[in-house]
């Protein structure tokens, strides 16, 4: 017995078998069908043929009641034939008893059918056995009223014999077809299929227990032919790999050998272990870097030859690198024959086919890196001793600063009065005793102008030291802040009301606000950031001698709202647009008349002080010639 999923044969035959009954049964299907219709639409010509005929005045109308002739025509399937007026009268009929009678009065037949004048084919059963029913009107010329109709009955059992005679046919021959195919096909695939591929079967087992020798010699074109050359290649391949795995393990053997040397010149410790901690190799060039002599350690477990806390942090190392089958890196101090020592090793598993793991270390004596690294670190401590020293110094710095101004704030203060006092009363008692004597007057307006240059000096002065004060006692942590809520439109006005005189005295110079509605409010210092705002606008008025200065507000984004401050002068150079924030940093150079105030240099390095401790941000935008646009941005929380 053949076995159905062992057998090409039986799988060929049943796949020609399954194609075979489909193609011939969709065949079958169509062409039965096709002559099926064909026969239809004789049947249905023939049965219109008469009233045709007589419609065209080649037929007698009293044909109908001759049985013979209209067998003749329709053959035996002939039933009944009724020549029918307009007014339902029959004239003529192939049963005699049906002439001279009214349509109404014949039975089996259905008088509405001649209600109207267009030609009717009806398929419908009497008595069980299905009939077809033509009625044809009869007119004196085309398009003229019908004056009679042909009614003719006819059976369609001939039909139904001749398609399924049509029908046997075709099962017969597609069987008969599928027959003599299916074994014409076995009889050729087992001749030149299965036979040849059993020959190549008995040649891969020879291949398979290694008898490189055997001839496979079948010579064809096919794929039968291509797969036995396939074979004899396979044959000489295995061959050839037999040959290059001879040489590459002599291969092997001298790289072997090269890496056993390398290993020998390395200045690095190679060692082997498995989950145990037991040494498997040990491969170095150094061994008074071992804790043991090397013919002792191999095959002994580390508690064996080590400390027990430094064998077990090796083991829990081990385990590790099994465990996560990742490369694991460990420092270690260790006492050997030579004296304590510094080791850095790296562990990687090895894993062998059998499903054995062992541990591969790469030990690297690091003593001298680590005495660097301890040196390294005495000198960033002195660097940090170092540093905390100049923060001292630098707070004795700003203590000596603020006391040193404080102390020249008083006598400053009275100097300043002291001028201002002897001006006063020098104008008042000596210009009425000296306005006739033009000497004394030229002596008088020398000794006012010095005055004058004296209380400028020491109002500068006293800018100037307050300037120190904020700056130092901001830096120091000693400034008082008051928070408070304040909208952006009320810190503009109050600026805008404070800087509104400076720019009324120069009439070529207007200041414009342009500030958002809606603008969300900030907790700020208010004061502190009046100030930020009036340093800026008073030095763009100062540095701007015409043209416009604006002081813009609104929020870009969501929780933040930007001040924009800009002017119309001479602008600043790209490489001063950062230095300007550092102390005591002047660029009244650019005043292409030089004649504009200066300060003490210290107005923008007190505005950033005060903005970052805000948690916002100040910077500057510039191109030279063409203003400068100072910007602000302070978050909503």
């Amino acid at each position: 017995m053949f076995s159905f999923k062992k057998s090409l044969i039986l799988k060929i035959s049943a796949v020609v078998f399954l194609v075979e009954f489909l193609v011939l049964t969709s065949l079958g299907l169509f062409y039965t069908e096709l002559f099926s219709h064909q026969i239809d639409e004789y049947l249905e010509s023939s049965i219109r043929l008469p009233g045709e005929l007589m419609n065209r005045r080649v037929l007698r109308y009293e044909t109908v009641a001759d049985t013979d002739a209209m067998a003749d025509i329709l053959g035996d399937e002939f039933l009944e034939g009724l020549i029918v007026g307009e007014d339902g009268h029959i004239y003529f009929a192939s049963d005699p008893d049906h002439v001279d009678k009214s349509i109404d009065d014949i039975p089996n037949v259905d008088s509405s059918l001649f209600a109207n004048n267009s030609q009717k084919l009806i398929r419908t059963t009497e008595a069980g056995r299905p009939v077809i029913i033509s009625i044809t009107p009869l007119s004196a010329f085309e398009g003229a009223e019908p004056f009679f109709h042909v009614y003719i009955k006819a059976g369609v059992n001939n039909a139904r014999n001749a398609k399924l005679r049509i029908t046997l046919l075709f099962i017969l021959g597609s069987a008969f077809c599928i027959i003599l195919t299916s074994l014409a096909i076995i009889g050729y695939s087992r001749r030149h299929v299965t036979a040849p591929l059993s020959k190549l079967t008995k040649n891969a087992d020879a291949l398979q227990k290694g008898k490189l020798d055997v001839e496979i010699s079948i010579d064809r074109q096919d794929e039968i032919g291509r797969l036995a050359d396939s074979f004899s290649n396979m044959r000489d391949s295995i061959a050839r790999q037999i040959a290059e795995l001879e040489n590459a393990n002599e291969s092997i053997s001298r790289n072997e050998q090269q890496l056993n040397a390398l290993i020998q010149a390395m200045p690095d410790l190679l060692l082997v272990l498995d989950k145990d901690g037991r040494y498997q190799e040990i491969y170095t060039s150094q061994t008074n870097l071992l804790a043991a002599d090397t013919a002792a350690l191999k095959g002994s477990l580390l508690h064996e030859n080590l400390p027990e806390d430094v064998a077990n942090s090796f083991l829990t190392a081990i385990q590790t690198t099994l465990e996560t089958r990742t490369v694991q890196s460990i420092e270690y101090e260790l006492t050997i024959p030579i004296g304590t020592r510094w080791f850095e090793a790296r562990l990687a598993p090895i894993n062998y086919t059998d499903g054995r793991q062992d541990c591969i270390w790469l030990v690297r004596d690091m003593t001298e890196h680590k005495d660097l690294e301890t040196r390294l670190l005495q000198s960033k401590e002195e660097l940090e001793s170092a540093n905390l020293r100049l923060t001292e110094l630098d707070q004795i710095k700003s203590a000596l600063v603020s006391s040193v101004s404080h102390e020249l704030r008083t006598p400053l203060t009275s100097l300043l009065g002291f001028s201002k006092l002897i001006l006063k009363n020098f104008s008042k008692h000596y210009w009425p005793l000296a306005k006739d004597n033009h000497k004394l007057l030229t002596k008088g307006s020398q000794i006012v102008e010095n005055l004058n240059i004296l209380i400028h000096e020491g109002d500068r002065l006293t800018r100037l030291i307050n300037d120190v004060l904020d700056l130092n006692k901001i830096e120091m942590g000693y400034t008082e802040w008051r928070k408070e809520k304040i909208t952006p439109n009320e810190l503009a006005k109050r600026a805008l009301d404070a800087v509104s005189g400076q720019f009324g005295n120069n009439p070529a110079l207007s200041l414009v606000s342009d500030v958002a509605d809606d603008l969300p409010s900030l907790v700020i210092d208010g004061d502190k950031m009046l100030q930020v705002l009036l340093n800026l606008l008073t030095n763009a008025a100062k540095f701007t001698s015409e043209g416009v200065v604006t002081l813009k507000i609104y929020s870009p984004f969501t929780e933040v709202v930007r001040f924009e401050i800009a002017d119309t002068g001479p602008g600043i150079a790209p490489e001063e647009q950062e230095r300007i924030f550092e102390r005591f940093h002047q660029i009244g150079h650019n005043d292409p008349a030089g004649d504009k105030p200066h300060g003490a240099g210290l107005g923008l390095a007190i505005c950033r002080e005060i903005v970052a401790h805000h948690n916002g941000s100040i910077w500057v935008e510039s191109v030279l010639g063409h203003g400068a646009t100072f910007i602000i941005e302070l978050p909503v929380k």
